[in-house]
């Protein structure tokens, strides 16, 4: 697998198949001692058997910092599959915003209207949800309710099917897989939050799970 960074070329090669990966702190794999190899990201790359990675994911990016910062690059490109998970951040912050949804839907919808507008359904989108954070103890140790916790992610969720739907692309259900935590919680890392190499394996079998159903 040949990963390239990021460029204004466009790849003509039909026959080459180029994943692009938009994302967070996730896609770059912090989490790991190895992040270019134990990252979601390079795994779910190597199921899909990719010839050309271009890995856009940044620390900390929020979906408004990726719809700035990321998608233009996106857009300079030819690629096959694009993935999306860009969530969490956003909902991390509407503690100190609480129209952050509303913010958030709008940069979603930005961000698949563009892409779909540049690339026809040939070319797969495929968006991941927000997990159930209720099993992560980070949160646990917040002291937020279970049922309060989870209210708030099926609002997020419920916006990101709408959107993801409006747009033909394709979603990626993270949530009614993550409740395995309760019995995996080698799926978390040191640090309390991000997948461990154990995580990222069974992230990248969930969106390949997707991936293979066409």
């Amino acid at each position: 697998m040949k990963c390239v960074q990021p460029s204004n070329t466009t790849n003509s090669t039909s026959n080459i198949l180029k994943y692009i990966a938009l994302g967070a702190s996730d896609a770059v794999g912090v989490g790991t001692s190895k992040p270019s190899k134990d990252g979601w990201v390079p795994k779910f790359a190597s199921l899909i058997n990719a010839q050309e990675t271009l890995n856009l994911g940044r620390s900390g990016s929020t979906l408004s910092d990726a719809t700035h910062e990321q998608l233009p690059k996106v857009l300079d490109q030819k690629p096959n599959v694009i993935t999306i998970w860009l969530a969490v951040n956003d909902f991390n912050q509407q503690v100190c915003n609480p129209s952050i949804l509303s913010n958030y839907k709008s940069d979603l919808n930005k961000m698949l209207s563009q892409l779909r507008t540049k690339f026809d359904k040939n070319t797969r989108i495929l968006v991941g949800n927000i997990p159930d954070l209720a099993q992560v103890n980070i949160y646990q140790s917040f002291g937020i309710p279970k049922q309060c916790l989870n209210m708030q992610i099926k609002q997020w969720n419920d916006a990101i099917h709408d959107t993801v739907q409006k747009y033909q692309c394709e979603l990626v259900d993270l949530f009614a897989y993550w409740k395995e935590l309760a019995v995996h919680p080698e799926y978390i890392s040191f640090d309390g939050f991000h997948p461990s190499a154990d995580g990222y394996t069974r992230l990248a079998e969930i969106f390949y799970q997707q991936y293979s159903r066409k």
